[in-house]
Protein backbone atom coordinates (compact mmCIF):
# COMPACT_ATOMS: atom_id res chain seq x y z
CA UNK A 1 0.00 0.00 0.00
CA UNK A 2 3.07 2.24 -0.01
CA UNK A 3 3.41 2.33 -3.81
CA UNK A 4 2.92 6.01 -4.69
CA UNK A 5 2.65 5.50 -8.44
CA UNK A 6 -0.97 6.11 -9.51
CA UNK A 7 -0.82 5.78 -13.29
CA UNK A 8 -1.89 3.92 -15.32
CA UNK A 9 -5.22 3.06 -13.71
CA UNK A 10 -5.92 -0.68 -13.76
CA UNK A 11 -8.86 -2.51 -12.23
CA UNK A 12 -9.95 -6.12 -12.07
CA UNK A 13 -12.09 -7.70 -14.76
CA UNK A 14 -14.28 -10.38 -13.23
CA UNK A 15 -15.57 -13.50 -14.95
CA UNK A 16 -16.97 -16.83 -13.85
CA UNK A 17 -14.20 -19.28 -13.08
CA UNK A 18 -11.58 -16.59 -12.34
CA UNK A 19 -9.12 -17.60 -9.62
CA UNK A 20 -8.69 -14.60 -7.27
CA UNK A 21 -5.27 -14.15 -5.69
CA UNK A 22 -3.79 -11.73 -3.15
CA UNK A 23 -2.57 -9.61 -6.06
CA UNK A 24 -6.12 -9.23 -7.39
CA UNK A 25 -7.46 -7.95 -4.08
CA UNK A 26 -4.52 -5.54 -3.74
CA UNK A 27 -5.22 -4.28 -7.27
CA UNK A 28 -8.85 -3.70 -6.26
CA UNK A 29 -7.83 -1.55 -3.28
CA UNK A 30 -5.11 0.29 -5.18
CA UNK A 31 -7.45 1.28 -8.02
CA UNK A 32 -9.93 3.05 -5.76
CA UNK A 33 -7.21 4.58 -3.58
CA UNK A 34 -5.37 5.92 -6.64
CA UNK A 35 -8.56 7.40 -8.11
CA UNK A 36 -9.45 9.19 -4.88
CA UNK A 37 -5.93 10.41 -4.26
CA UNK A 38 -5.59 11.69 -7.82
CA UNK A 39 -8.78 13.74 -7.40
CA UNK A 40 -7.45 15.04 -4.07
CA UNK A 41 -4.14 16.06 -5.60
CA UNK A 42 -5.45 17.66 -8.81
CA UNK A 43 -8.54 19.40 -7.46
CA UNK A 44 -7.40 20.39 -3.98
CA UNK A 45 -3.59 20.21 -3.78
CA UNK A 46 -1.68 19.44 -0.61
CA UNK A 47 -1.80 21.09 2.80
CA UNK A 48 -4.15 21.61 5.74
CA UNK A 49 -7.86 21.23 4.94
CA UNK A 50 -9.13 22.18 8.39
CA UNK A 51 -8.01 22.21 12.00
CA UNK A 52 -4.45 21.13 12.93
CA UNK A 53 -3.81 24.37 14.80
CA UNK A 54 -0.75 24.29 17.05
CA UNK A 55 -1.25 25.81 20.51
CA UNK A 56 1.06 26.13 23.49
CA UNK A 57 -0.01 23.97 26.43
CA UNK A 58 2.81 25.01 28.74
CA UNK A 59 6.35 26.35 28.39
CA UNK A 60 7.66 23.04 27.04
CA UNK A 61 4.64 21.40 25.37
CA UNK A 62 2.40 21.95 22.38
CA UNK A 63 -0.94 20.53 21.29
CA UNK A 64 -1.84 19.82 17.67
CA UNK A 65 -5.62 20.17 17.41
CA UNK A 66 -7.90 17.77 15.55
CA UNK A 67 -7.96 18.22 11.80
CA UNK A 68 -7.47 16.91 8.28
CA UNK A 69 -4.67 17.39 5.74
CA UNK A 70 -3.77 16.05 2.29
CA UNK A 71 -0.15 15.21 1.56
CA UNK A 72 1.87 15.50 -1.66
CA UNK A 73 0.37 12.24 -3.00
CA UNK A 74 -3.25 13.09 -2.15
CA UNK A 75 -3.32 10.83 0.91
CA UNK A 76 -5.55 11.89 3.79
CA UNK A 77 -3.91 12.56 7.16
CA UNK A 78 -6.44 12.63 10.01
CA UNK A 79 -5.95 13.61 13.63
CA UNK A 80 -9.17 12.54 15.30
CA UNK A 81 -8.06 13.82 18.70
CA UNK A 82 -5.55 16.45 19.88
CA UNK A 83 -1.93 15.33 20.05
CA UNK A 84 -0.01 16.78 23.01
CA UNK A 85 3.79 16.55 22.81
CA UNK A 86 6.82 17.99 24.57
CA UNK A 87 9.22 19.66 22.15
CA UNK A 88 12.16 17.67 23.48
CA UNK A 89 10.35 14.35 22.95
CA UNK A 90 9.48 14.92 19.29
CA UNK A 91 11.34 12.96 16.65
CA UNK A 92 14.08 15.06 15.08
CA UNK A 93 14.87 17.09 18.20
CA UNK A 94 18.63 17.06 18.67
CA UNK A 95 19.11 19.35 21.62
CA UNK A 96 21.21 21.85 19.66
CA UNK A 97 22.15 24.63 22.07
CA UNK A 98 22.28 27.25 19.31
CA UNK A 99 18.87 26.37 17.84
CA UNK A 100 16.37 29.20 18.34
CA UNK A 101 13.51 27.66 16.35
CA UNK A 102 12.13 24.37 15.02
CA UNK A 103 9.64 23.56 12.28
CA UNK A 104 6.86 21.19 13.36
CA UNK A 105 6.00 18.86 10.48
CA UNK A 106 3.29 16.29 9.78
CA UNK A 107 3.60 13.23 7.50
CA UNK A 108 1.34 10.36 6.46
CA UNK A 109 2.23 6.99 7.94
CA UNK A 110 0.68 3.57 7.79
CA UNK A 111 1.65 0.40 9.60
CA UNK A 112 0.59 -3.22 9.66
CA UNK A 113 -1.75 -4.13 12.51
CA UNK A 114 -3.71 -7.02 14.07
CA UNK A 115 -1.39 -10.03 13.98
CA UNK A 116 -3.27 -13.24 13.24
CA UNK A 117 -2.65 -16.87 12.32
CA UNK A 118 -1.99 -17.69 8.66
CA UNK A 119 -3.90 -20.87 7.86
CA UNK A 120 -1.81 -21.37 4.71
CA UNK A 121 1.53 -21.03 6.52
CA UNK A 122 3.70 -23.87 7.73
CA UNK A 123 4.75 -24.34 11.30
CA UNK A 124 7.46 -21.91 12.28
CA UNK A 125 7.42 -20.17 8.88
CA UNK A 126 4.86 -17.57 7.76
CA UNK A 127 2.50 -18.91 10.39
CA UNK A 128 1.43 -15.38 11.37
CA UNK A 129 0.53 -12.34 9.25
CA UNK A 130 -0.83 -8.90 9.90
CA UNK A 131 -4.50 -8.62 9.04
CA UNK A 132 -4.82 -4.84 8.39
CA UNK A 133 -3.06 -1.62 7.54
CA UNK A 134 -3.65 1.16 10.05
CA UNK A 135 -3.39 4.67 8.64
CA UNK A 136 -1.91 7.31 10.92
CA UNK A 137 0.53 10.16 11.05
CA UNK A 138 4.02 11.12 12.12
CA UNK A 139 4.87 14.35 13.95
CA UNK A 140 8.47 15.52 13.93
CA UNK A 141 10.58 18.65 14.13
CA UNK A 142 13.32 19.82 11.80
CA UNK A 143 15.59 22.81 11.36
CA UNK A 144 15.53 22.43 7.57
CA UNK A 145 13.25 24.45 5.32
CA UNK A 146 11.37 22.69 2.49
CA UNK A 147 13.79 21.25 -0.07
CA UNK A 148 11.46 22.00 -2.97
CA UNK A 149 8.83 24.57 -3.76
CA UNK A 150 5.63 24.15 -1.77
CA UNK A 151 2.37 24.61 -3.61
CA UNK A 152 0.26 27.36 -2.06
CA UNK A 153 -2.58 29.43 -3.55
CA UNK A 154 -0.29 32.48 -3.70
CA UNK A 155 2.19 30.53 -5.86
CA UNK A 156 -0.32 30.75 -8.69
CA UNK A 157 -0.17 34.51 -8.93
CA UNK A 158 3.03 35.59 -7.14
CA UNK A 159 6.70 34.75 -7.51
CA UNK A 160 8.72 34.83 -4.29
CA UNK A 161 12.53 35.04 -4.30
CA UNK A 162 15.01 35.26 -1.45
CA UNK A 163 17.26 38.31 -1.47
CA UNK A 164 19.12 37.50 1.76
CA UNK A 165 19.00 34.85 4.46
CA UNK A 166 21.27 34.67 7.47
CA UNK A 167 21.90 35.82 11.06
CA UNK A 168 18.20 35.41 11.88
CA UNK A 169 17.13 37.68 8.98
CA UNK A 170 15.27 36.74 5.81
CA UNK A 171 14.49 39.25 3.05
CA UNK A 172 12.10 38.14 0.30
CA UNK A 173 11.03 39.86 -2.90
CA UNK A 174 7.50 39.20 -4.19
CA UNK A 175 6.35 40.14 -7.70
CA UNK A 176 3.02 39.32 -9.41
CA UNK A 177 3.53 36.55 -11.98
CA UNK A 178 1.31 38.30 -14.51
CA UNK A 179 1.21 41.99 -15.41
CA UNK A 180 -1.09 43.81 -17.81
CA UNK A 181 0.77 45.92 -20.34
CA UNK A 182 0.98 49.60 -19.41
CA UNK A 183 -0.65 49.04 -16.00
CA UNK A 184 0.62 49.74 -12.49
CA UNK A 185 1.46 47.06 -9.92
CA UNK A 186 3.35 46.64 -6.66
CA UNK A 187 6.59 44.83 -5.89
CA UNK A 188 6.70 43.78 -2.22
CA UNK A 189 9.78 43.33 -0.04
CA UNK A 190 9.04 41.23 3.07
CA UNK A 191 11.42 41.16 6.04
CA UNK A 192 11.49 38.58 8.85
CA UNK A 193 13.71 39.58 11.79
CA UNK A 194 13.31 36.64 14.23
CA UNK A 195 14.16 38.70 17.29
CA UNK A 196 17.05 40.68 15.80
CA UNK A 197 17.46 44.35 16.74
CA UNK A 198 18.98 47.34 14.94
CA UNK A 199 18.56 46.04 11.37
CA UNK A 200 18.93 48.16 8.25
CA UNK A 201 19.69 47.38 4.62
CA UNK A 202 19.60 48.84 1.14
CA UNK A 203 20.08 47.64 -2.44
CA UNK A 204 19.37 48.60 -6.04
CA UNK A 205 17.08 46.85 -8.53
CA UNK A 206 17.67 46.92 -12.26
CA UNK A 207 14.27 46.89 -14.03
CA UNK A 208 13.64 45.38 -17.45
CA UNK A 209 10.30 46.21 -19.14
CA UNK A 210 9.37 47.85 -15.83
CA UNK A 211 9.68 51.38 -14.50
CA UNK A 212 9.65 52.80 -10.98
CA UNK A 213 8.83 56.51 -11.03
CA UNK A 214 10.44 57.68 -14.23
CA UNK A 215 13.49 55.42 -14.23
CA UNK A 216 14.51 51.83 -14.90
CA UNK A 217 16.06 51.42 -11.46
CA UNK A 218 14.50 51.16 -8.00
CA UNK A 219 16.18 51.84 -4.67
CA UNK A 220 15.13 49.64 -1.75
CA UNK A 221 16.02 50.73 1.78
CA UNK A 222 14.88 49.70 5.25
CA UNK A 223 15.69 50.73 8.81
CA UNK A 224 14.17 48.97 11.81
CA UNK A 225 12.47 51.54 14.03
CA UNK A 226 10.66 49.24 16.45
CA UNK A 227 10.83 45.64 17.60
CA UNK A 228 8.70 43.50 15.29
CA UNK A 229 9.11 40.11 13.69
CA UNK A 230 7.77 41.04 10.23
CA UNK A 231 7.91 44.14 8.05
CA UNK A 232 6.77 44.90 4.51
CA UNK A 233 7.84 47.49 1.93
CA UNK A 234 5.82 48.29 -1.20
CA UNK A 235 7.50 49.61 -4.34
CA UNK A 236 5.16 50.97 -7.06
CA UNK A 237 6.08 49.75 -10.53
CA UNK A 238 4.58 50.04 -14.01
CA UNK A 239 4.65 47.43 -16.76
CA UNK A 240 5.87 48.40 -20.21
CA UNK A 241 3.26 48.85 -22.91
CA UNK A 242 4.65 45.86 -24.80
CA UNK A 243 2.81 42.52 -24.78
CA UNK A 244 4.27 39.01 -24.70
CA UNK A 245 7.57 39.90 -23.01
CA UNK A 246 9.11 38.91 -19.70
CA UNK A 247 9.70 41.67 -17.16
CA UNK A 248 12.54 41.38 -14.64
CA UNK A 249 13.58 43.08 -11.41
CA UNK A 250 17.23 42.08 -10.81
CA UNK A 251 19.43 42.76 -7.81
CA UNK A 252 22.30 44.99 -8.95
CA UNK A 253 25.64 43.29 -8.24
CA UNK A 254 27.50 44.59 -5.16
CA UNK A 255 24.67 47.01 -4.31
CA UNK A 256 23.37 45.03 -1.33
CA UNK A 257 24.53 45.79 2.19
CA UNK A 258 22.90 45.01 5.52
CA UNK A 259 23.74 46.06 9.05
CA UNK A 260 22.73 43.83 11.96
CA UNK A 261 23.57 44.99 15.45
CA UNK A 262 26.24 47.37 14.15
CA UNK A 263 27.99 44.79 11.92
CA UNK A 264 27.82 45.03 8.13
CA UNK A 265 27.36 42.14 5.70
CA UNK A 266 27.27 42.08 1.90
CA UNK A 267 26.82 38.37 1.12
CA UNK A 268 23.51 38.50 -0.79
CA UNK A 269 22.99 36.03 -3.59
CA UNK A 270 21.72 36.88 -7.04
CA UNK A 271 17.98 37.56 -7.04
CA UNK A 272 15.84 37.99 -10.13
CA UNK A 273 12.05 38.39 -9.99
CA UNK A 274 10.20 37.73 -13.25
CA UNK A 275 6.70 38.45 -14.53
CA UNK A 276 4.91 37.88 -17.83
CA UNK A 277 3.46 40.98 -19.53
CA UNK A 278 0.46 40.49 -21.78
CA UNK A 279 -2.69 42.19 -22.98
CA UNK A 280 -4.74 40.22 -20.45
CA UNK A 281 -5.42 41.31 -16.90
CA UNK A 282 -3.83 39.31 -14.10
CA UNK A 283 -6.80 37.03 -13.45
CA UNK A 284 -7.29 36.12 -17.12
CA UNK A 285 -3.56 35.45 -17.55
CA UNK A 286 -3.56 33.30 -14.40
CA UNK A 287 -6.38 31.12 -15.74
CA UNK A 288 -4.75 30.70 -19.13
CA UNK A 289 -1.38 29.72 -17.66
CA UNK A 290 -2.84 27.34 -15.07
CA UNK A 291 -4.74 25.21 -17.58
CA UNK A 292 -1.62 24.94 -19.74
CA UNK A 293 0.85 23.93 -17.04
CA UNK A 294 -1.05 22.34 -14.12
CA UNK A 295 -0.63 18.73 -15.33
CA UNK A 296 3.13 19.04 -15.82
CA UNK A 297 3.57 20.80 -12.49
CA UNK A 298 1.59 18.30 -10.42
CA UNK A 299 3.11 15.26 -12.11
CA UNK A 300 6.59 16.70 -11.70
CA UNK A 301 6.22 17.52 -8.01
CA UNK A 302 5.08 14.27 -6.44
CA UNK A 303 7.85 14.08 -3.86
CA UNK A 304 8.13 13.09 -0.23
CA UNK A 305 7.80 16.24 1.87
CA UNK A 306 6.02 16.89 5.14
CA UNK A 307 3.41 19.54 5.86
CA UNK A 308 4.92 22.37 7.89
CA UNK A 309 2.33 23.04 10.61
CA UNK A 310 4.22 25.65 12.63
CA UNK A 311 7.48 27.45 13.26
CA UNK A 312 8.21 27.27 16.99
CA UNK A 313 10.55 29.93 18.40
CA UNK A 314 12.37 28.61 21.48
CA UNK A 315 14.74 29.89 24.15
CA UNK A 316 17.23 27.95 26.24
CA UNK A 317 17.23 28.16 30.03
CA UNK A 318 19.63 25.91 31.92
CA UNK A 319 19.44 23.07 29.43
CA UNK A 320 15.65 23.33 29.14
CA UNK A 321 13.99 24.17 25.82
CA UNK A 322 11.16 26.70 26.39
CA UNK A 323 8.56 27.83 23.86
CA UNK A 324 8.67 31.56 23.14
CA UNK A 325 6.31 31.96 20.16
CA UNK A 326 4.39 29.76 17.68
CA UNK A 327 3.92 30.89 14.08
CA UNK A 328 1.21 28.80 12.33
CA UNK A 329 1.74 27.48 8.79
CA UNK A 330 4.97 29.40 8.06
CA UNK A 331 4.89 28.37 4.38
CA UNK A 332 1.15 28.82 3.86
CA UNK A 333 0.31 25.15 3.26
CA UNK A 334 -3.47 25.51 3.26
CA UNK A 335 -6.10 24.02 0.99
CA UNK A 336 -8.83 26.42 -0.06
CA UNK A 337 -12.40 25.16 0.00
CA UNK A 338 -14.50 25.90 -3.07
CA UNK A 339 -16.18 28.91 -1.45
CA UNK A 340 -12.89 30.18 -0.04
CA UNK A 341 -11.22 29.72 -3.42
CA UNK A 342 -13.89 31.88 -5.02
CA UNK A 343 -13.30 34.52 -2.38
CA UNK A 344 -9.54 34.36 -3.02
CA UNK A 345 -10.01 34.73 -6.77
CA UNK A 346 -12.41 37.60 -6.22
CA UNK A 347 -9.87 39.32 -4.00
CA UNK A 348 -7.15 38.81 -6.60
CA UNK A 349 -9.37 40.27 -9.29
CA UNK A 350 -10.10 43.27 -7.07
CA UNK A 351 -6.38 43.81 -6.46
CA UNK A 352 -5.57 43.64 -10.14
CA UNK A 353 -8.40 46.03 -11.09
CA UNK A 354 -8.16 48.35 -8.10
CA UNK A 355 -7.32 51.34 -10.31
CA UNK A 356 -10.75 51.23 -11.96
CA UNK A 357 -12.27 53.45 -9.31
CA UNK A 358 -15.18 54.61 -11.40
CA UNK A 359 -16.67 51.13 -11.48
CA UNK A 360 -16.18 50.68 -7.75
CA UNK A 361 -17.67 54.11 -7.01
CA UNK A 362 -20.71 53.31 -9.11
CA UNK A 363 -21.24 50.03 -7.28
CA UNK A 364 -20.85 51.75 -3.92
CA UNK A 365 -23.40 54.43 -4.87
CA UNK A 366 -25.90 51.86 -6.02
CA UNK A 367 -25.62 49.80 -2.86
CA UNK A 368 -25.80 52.96 -0.77
CA UNK A 369 -29.14 53.76 -2.38
CA UNK A 370 -30.39 50.32 -1.40
CA UNK A 371 -30.00 51.16 2.28
CA UNK A 372 -26.62 49.52 3.04
CA UNK A 373 -24.44 51.15 5.71
CA UNK A 374 -21.36 52.46 3.88
CA UNK A 375 -19.46 53.50 7.03
CA UNK A 376 -18.90 51.99 10.47
CA UNK A 377 -17.17 53.76 13.33
CA UNK A 378 -15.70 53.03 16.75
CA UNK A 379 -14.55 55.49 19.40
CA UNK A 380 -12.34 55.56 22.46
CA UNK A 381 -9.67 57.43 24.37
CA UNK A 382 -6.26 56.87 25.95
CA UNK A 383 -4.72 58.93 28.78
CA UNK A 384 -0.97 59.61 28.82
CA UNK A 385 0.77 60.84 32.01
CA UNK A 386 3.19 63.58 30.84
CA UNK A 387 3.97 65.50 34.04
CA UNK A 388 7.67 64.56 34.09
CA UNK A 389 8.17 64.18 30.34
CA UNK A 390 10.45 66.43 28.31
CA UNK A 391 10.38 67.56 24.70
CA UNK A 392 11.47 64.84 22.28
CA UNK A 393 10.30 61.92 24.41
CA UNK A 394 7.87 59.40 22.89
CA UNK A 395 5.03 57.55 24.59
CA UNK A 396 3.14 54.52 23.26
CA UNK A 397 -0.24 53.12 24.19
CA UNK A 398 -1.04 49.47 24.78
CA UNK A 399 -2.49 47.49 21.89
CA UNK A 400 -6.08 48.69 21.27
CA UNK A 401 -8.83 46.48 19.78
CA UNK A 402 -10.94 48.79 17.61
CA UNK A 403 -13.80 46.28 17.22
CA UNK A 404 -14.37 46.77 13.47
CA UNK A 405 -12.95 43.40 12.47
CA UNK A 406 -10.02 42.62 10.17
CA UNK A 407 -8.73 44.60 7.23
CA UNK A 408 -7.94 48.28 6.64
CA UNK A 409 -9.57 50.98 8.74
CA UNK A 410 -8.88 54.72 9.07
CA UNK A 411 -7.67 56.00 12.45
CA UNK A 412 -8.29 59.66 13.34
CA UNK A 413 -6.61 61.16 16.43
CA UNK A 414 -6.97 64.32 18.53
CA UNK A 415 -5.92 65.35 22.03
CA UNK A 416 -6.78 67.68 24.89
CA UNK A 417 -4.54 68.70 27.79
CA UNK A 418 -5.08 68.66 31.53
CA UNK A 419 -2.81 71.08 33.47
CA UNK A 420 -2.98 70.46 37.20
CA UNK A 421 -6.68 70.70 38.09
CA UNK A 422 -7.45 72.85 35.03
CA UNK A 423 -8.47 71.34 31.74
CA UNK A 424 -7.46 72.92 28.43
CA UNK A 425 -10.71 73.68 26.62
CA UNK A 426 -9.09 73.21 23.22
CA UNK A 427 -8.96 69.95 21.29
CA UNK A 428 -6.08 69.71 18.83
CA UNK A 429 -6.25 67.90 15.47
CA UNK A 430 -3.55 67.39 12.85
CA UNK A 431 -0.36 69.48 13.14
CA UNK A 432 -0.78 71.09 16.58
CA UNK A 433 2.45 73.09 16.20
CA UNK A 434 0.52 75.55 14.02
CA UNK A 435 -1.35 76.82 17.09
CA UNK A 436 -0.49 78.10 20.55
CA UNK A 437 -1.85 76.11 23.48
CA UNK A 438 -2.77 77.83 26.78
CA UNK A 439 -1.05 74.99 28.64
CA UNK A 440 2.19 75.37 26.69
CA UNK A 441 1.96 71.75 25.59
CA UNK A 442 2.36 70.58 21.97
CA UNK A 443 2.59 67.02 20.67
CA UNK A 444 2.44 65.06 17.43
CA UNK A 445 0.37 61.88 17.18
CA UNK A 446 0.55 58.77 15.04
CA UNK A 447 -1.12 55.37 14.85
CA UNK A 448 0.12 51.97 13.68
CA UNK A 449 -2.62 49.65 12.40
CA UNK A 450 -2.41 45.82 12.39
CA UNK A 451 -5.08 44.87 9.78
CA UNK A 452 -4.61 41.13 10.30
CA UNK A 453 -5.15 41.46 14.07
CA UNK A 454 -7.92 44.08 14.18
CA UNK A 455 -5.82 46.24 16.52
CA UNK A 456 -3.77 49.43 16.50
CA UNK A 457 -1.30 51.34 18.66
CA UNK A 458 -1.03 55.10 19.33
CA UNK A 459 2.30 56.92 19.58
CA UNK A 460 2.76 60.47 20.90
CA UNK A 461 5.94 62.54 20.55
CA UNK A 462 6.19 65.53 22.92
CA UNK A 463 7.22 68.66 21.01
CA UNK A 464 6.87 71.12 23.90
CA UNK A 465 5.79 70.71 27.52
CA UNK A 466 4.92 73.56 29.86
CA UNK A 467 2.94 72.53 32.92
CA UNK A 468 0.77 69.74 31.48
CA UNK A 469 0.07 66.79 33.79
CA UNK A 470 -1.81 64.43 31.51
CA UNK A 471 -3.02 64.30 27.93
CA UNK A 472 -6.25 62.63 26.83
CA UNK A 473 -6.05 61.27 23.28
CA UNK A 474 -9.37 60.66 21.48
CA UNK A 475 -9.42 58.10 18.66
CA UNK A 476 -11.99 57.33 16.00
CA UNK A 477 -11.76 54.24 13.80
CA UNK A 478 -13.68 54.31 10.51
CA UNK A 479 -14.36 51.46 8.12
CA UNK A 480 -16.05 51.63 4.76
CA UNK A 481 -18.18 48.52 4.70
CA UNK A 482 -20.63 47.95 1.87
CA UNK A 483 -22.09 44.47 2.09
CA UNK A 484 -24.24 42.57 -0.30
CA UNK A 485 -27.11 40.66 1.28
CA UNK A 486 -26.28 36.98 1.75
CA UNK A 487 -28.51 34.00 2.35
CA UNK A 488 -28.97 32.59 5.84
CA UNK A 489 -26.77 29.63 4.94
CA UNK A 490 -23.76 31.92 4.56
CA UNK A 491 -23.87 33.63 7.93
CA UNK A 492 -20.67 33.10 9.92
CA UNK A 493 -18.93 34.38 13.03
CA UNK A 494 -15.14 34.33 13.41
CA UNK A 495 -13.45 34.94 16.78
CA UNK A 496 -10.25 36.96 17.13
CA UNK A 497 -7.79 36.22 18.69
CA UNK A 498 -7.96 32.45 18.19
CA UNK A 499 -6.60 30.17 20.92
CA UNK A 500 -4.85 32.91 22.98
CA UNK A 501 -2.56 32.27 25.95
CA UNK A 502 -3.06 34.24 29.19
CA UNK A 503 -1.82 34.00 32.77
CA UNK A 504 -4.14 33.23 35.67
CA UNK A 505 -6.25 36.25 36.62
CA UNK A 506 -5.38 38.12 33.40
CA UNK A 507 -7.88 39.42 30.85
CA UNK A 508 -8.11 39.33 27.06
CA UNK A 509 -10.69 40.98 24.80
CA UNK A 510 -12.29 38.77 22.13
CA UNK A 511 -13.84 40.35 19.05
CA UNK A 512 -16.35 38.73 16.71
CA UNK A 513 -16.10 39.26 12.95
CA UNK A 514 -19.51 38.90 11.30
CA UNK A 515 -19.96 37.60 7.78
CA UNK A 516 -23.32 37.67 6.01
CA UNK A 517 -25.23 39.77 8.56
CA UNK A 518 -24.86 43.09 10.39
CA UNK A 519 -26.84 42.59 13.61
CA UNK A 520 -24.11 42.94 16.25
CA UNK A 521 -26.10 41.64 19.24
CA UNK A 522 -23.99 38.75 20.53
CA UNK A 523 -24.02 36.38 23.49
CA UNK A 524 -20.62 35.34 24.90
CA UNK A 525 -20.26 32.33 27.18
CA UNK A 526 -17.59 30.28 29.00
CA UNK A 527 -18.76 26.67 28.66
CA UNK A 528 -16.50 25.23 31.39
CA UNK A 529 -17.47 25.61 35.00
CA UNK A 530 -14.84 27.56 36.95
CA UNK A 531 -13.33 28.51 33.59
CA UNK A 532 -13.34 32.26 34.19
CA UNK A 533 -15.85 34.93 33.20
CA UNK A 534 -16.66 36.86 30.04
CA UNK A 535 -18.83 39.96 29.76
CA UNK A 536 -21.22 41.05 27.02
CA UNK A 537 -18.44 42.95 25.23
CA UNK A 538 -16.19 39.89 24.93
CA UNK A 539 -13.78 40.73 27.77
CA UNK A 540 -12.62 37.44 29.27
CA UNK A 541 -11.04 37.22 32.73
CA UNK A 542 -9.12 34.04 33.48
CA UNK A 543 -9.64 32.08 36.71
CA UNK A 544 -6.95 31.56 39.33
CA UNK A 545 -6.40 27.96 38.20
CA UNK A 546 -4.62 26.98 34.96
CA UNK A 547 -6.28 24.98 32.21
CA UNK A 548 -7.77 25.07 28.72
CA UNK A 549 -11.27 26.56 28.60
CA UNK A 550 -13.94 26.70 25.89
CA UNK A 551 -15.32 30.12 24.79
CA UNK A 552 -18.43 30.41 22.58
CA UNK A 553 -20.29 33.27 20.94
CA UNK A 554 -23.68 33.21 19.25
CA UNK A 555 -25.85 35.74 17.45
CA UNK A 556 -28.94 36.91 19.33
CA UNK A 557 -30.80 37.48 16.05
CA UNK A 558 -29.65 34.17 14.50
CA UNK A 559 -29.06 31.73 17.42
CA UNK A 560 -27.82 28.96 15.14
CA UNK A 561 -24.92 31.12 13.96
CA UNK A 562 -22.17 30.33 16.47
CA UNK A 563 -18.41 30.14 16.82
CA UNK A 564 -16.01 28.89 19.46
CA UNK A 565 -12.37 28.99 20.48
CA UNK A 566 -10.17 27.87 23.35
CA UNK A 567 -8.11 29.94 25.76
CA UNK A 568 -5.03 28.47 27.45
CA UNK A 569 -4.60 29.75 31.00
CA UNK A 570 -1.11 29.28 32.46
CA UNK A 571 0.46 29.87 35.86
CA UNK A 572 2.98 32.66 36.26
CA UNK A 573 6.55 31.58 36.82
Amino acid sequence: MKNLKSFPFERNRYFYGKLLSVEDFETEQKYFNDKRRTINRFLFGSGVVCGLGVVEVDDESISVERGLALDFAGREIVLDEPAVRKITELEGYGGEQDADYYYLCLEYREEAAELMHNVAGTAGKNSSEYNKYKEGYRLFVTREEPEREIFTPSRLYEERNTVYRGHGIQISQVLPRFLEQGKEAVLRVEIECAGQKDVSFEYELDLSFLTSGEGSRAHVSFHQQEMQERYQLEIPIKAAGVPDVQAEASLVKDSFRIQIGGREYRDAGGCVSRAAISGLDGYEALQEQYYKTAMDYIMGNTFQQGIYLAKIQVVRAGGVCLIEHIEPLPFGQKIMHTELSSAMIGRLADDVKRLKQSVMSGAAGKQGEEGEKPLRAAYGEVVFEVGQMRAGEILYSDEIVHGLGFGPVTIELSYEVESGFAKDSQIMFGDASLFQSPSGFTASLGAKLEPAEGTFEIGMRIVKNGNAKRVRVHWTALRNEIRKPLSAKKKHIFIQPDNPNVFVGESVVFTAVLEGFTDERLKWKVKDSNGGTINKNGKYTAPQTPGIFHITVSSTAFPKVQASTFVVVRERE
